[in-house]
């Protein structure tokens, strides 16, 4: 059996908090492995983030209750509603790295769907999760995919998907740029008068002629609406680094992804710099499952350096975790207290990440000001908490 140390580790990881139901549940059962099995046995539907069946009017007031109603909703299937947390942890991964925010997005029940996609495929296949990714309305508009056209290419969203989402800076070179680009043309928004929109495929705005792209001919085929999930199927496929790349020329661009999404999800999980030889089991554990995330995962949350001293010390629990243990711990909800003013003192709010870089993690959270805010944030949960004492 698993021991109390190695659970309650895990689960203040992965469900946010090691609530103790959950601990005596995973050291009952025979192994760790058995835990790690429970605790990615995620809901397939999860309710909407944003269950309302039609948005609020594109007004700021509206807009403003809106982002709120939707925050709060998320916190509170962090903290209380979810049987299966890691599936909020996971999209909580996804949002900070395959990168929108509401600003941009232009209405939050465009964000919450994407948000609502990383919640139900955030365990699946990362191959069918980027794709999916490319298309949602939030991110057409976040890295302006809908202005990239064949005779007026926006090379935003076909240098991030290489740069930080899928390869790594330094793997491709300006010509694959081009390519992965005029690969993307011809998906846009169609706007709609409360600013929600809805995603339009425009046969005339695409290059629809092959391309050089890692080594590959891609776009030779008829499916011009695929042609830019080809790029994808490319670089977690037969793609090579190019010579023309700063770093690892003539690796199968299928390993860089795998070591590079793999050090994003230990650092997220872990805090630590991977080994050598974390990092080639975890990319060993990606290619063996063909991208698939869930057995993925489980070689992490398996790996003995995971339970070491140095990784159970490792990690500055991010805000929206502090904030969720806190809600968790007082029996609080986030739709009562209202939190949601109080995270950008604490360095993450959520539906706004910085950037497209997304949030850092550990040294990127330490600051005077920001943990002053978390002291403010535990007094302001503390009040809610001993209102009814007091007051009665």
């Amino acid at each position: 059996m698993p021991s109390a140390s190695d659970v309650t580790h895990l689960l203040r990881r992965t469900e946010f908090v090691a609530r103790p139901e959950r601990v005596a549940e995973l050291t009952a059962l025979a192994s760790i492995g058995a835990a790690v099995d429970n605790v990615l046995a995620v809901p397939s539907n999860p309710p909407s983030l944003d269950p309302d069946p039609a948005p609020l009017p594109y007004q700021p007031s509206e807009h403003a209750q809106r982002i709120v109603k939707v925050t709060n909703t998320w916190l509170d299937r962090m903290a209380h509603d979810s049987p299966r947390p890691l599936q909020e942890k996971i999209a909580l991964f996804w949002h900070g790295h395959f990168v929108s925010d509401d600003a941009k997005a232009g209405n939050t029940a465009t964000l919450a769907e994407q948000l609502d996609l990383y919640r139900r495929t955030g365990l699946g296949s990362l191959r069918q999760l980027a794709i999916a990714m490319a298309t949602t309305v939030a991110m057409l508009r976040y890295l302006d995919n809908n202005q990239n056209f064949s005779d007026a290419p926006n090379q935003n969203f076909g240098r991030e998907l290489m740069e930080l989402f899928l390869l790594g800076v330094g793997n491709y070179t300006e010509d694959d740029v081009e390519a992965s680009t005029r690969a993307w043309t011809g998906h846009t928004v169609t706007d709609h008068a409360d600013n929600t929109g809805t995603y339009k495929w425009v046969p005339g705005r695409h290059d629809h002629y092959p391309k050089d792209f890692l080594g590959v001919t891609i776009n030779a085929g008829d499916d011009v609406q695929d042609h830019g999930a080809e790029v994808i199927e490319t670089i977690l496929g037969s793609g090579v680094v190019p010579a023309g790349a700063l770093i690892n020329r003539g690796r199968p661009t299928r390993q860089v992804a795998a070591e590079f999404l793999s050090r994003e999800l230990w650092h997220f999980f872990a805090g630590t710099e991977p080994s050598n030889a974390v990092l080639a089991t975890l990319r060993d554990a990606a290619l063996g499952a063909d991208f698939a995330l869930k057995p993925w995962l489980r070689a992490l949350l398996t790996h003995s350096e995971f339970y070491s001293n140095a990784v159970r010390r490792g990690l500055v629990r991010a805000p929206v975790d502090y904030l969720v243990a806190l809600l968790s711990a007082a029996g609080l909800r986030a739709s009562v207290a209202n939190p949601f003013w109080l995270q950008e003192g604490m360095g993450q709010r959520l539906l706004f990440p910085p950037n497209v870089s997304g949030w850092g993690h550990n040294g990127y959270y330490v600051s005077a000001s920001a943990f002053a805010q978390r002291a403010a944030v535990a007094r302001y949960v503390a009040h809610y908490v001993l209102a009814d004492y007091w007051l009665g």
